[in-house]
C-alpha cells in the first residue's frame, strides 16, 4: 500500500508540473523574452517531490524485491521445476 500511494503521489506531481494551467502559461514564454516569472516554486517543489518518490521506489527495487523473489522463489521452486519440465516435453514431442 505505500508504494501503492508513492506512485500515485509521483504521478500527481507529475501531472502537476505538467500540466500548468493558464494562470502559469506565462512561465513558459520567460526563454522567449515574453515575460513571466524566471523561477516558480510551485513547480520546484513538485519537481522535488516527484524526484524523491522516484529514488524511493527505485531504492525498493534495488534493495527490496531481490530478497522478495529469493523468497518467492523459494516457496515455488518444485512448481517452476514442474513447469520448466513440463514445457521441455511439451517441445520435444511437438518438434518431432
Amino acid at each position: 500500500m505505500r508504494y501503492a500511494m508513492l506512485v500515485g503521489l509521483a504521478a500527481v506531481s507529475v501531472w502537476g508540473a505538467v500540466n500548468l494551467g493558464t494562470t502559469n502559461a506565462a512561465m513558459i514564454l520567460v526563454d522567449a523574452g515574453q515575460g513571466g516569472q524566471p523561477a516558480n516554486l510551485s513547480l520546484w517543489v513538485l519537481g522535488m517531490i516527484a524526484a524523491f518518490i522516484t529514488l524511493s521506489l527505485f531504492r525498493f527495487v534495488i534493495f527490496g524485491l531481490p530478497s522478495m523473489f529469493d523468497d518467492w522463489y523459494r516457496d515455488n521452486k518444485s512448481w517452476l521445476y514442474v513447469t520448466v519440465g513440463g514445457a521441455l516435453i511439451y517441445g520435444a514431442i511437438y518438434l518431432m
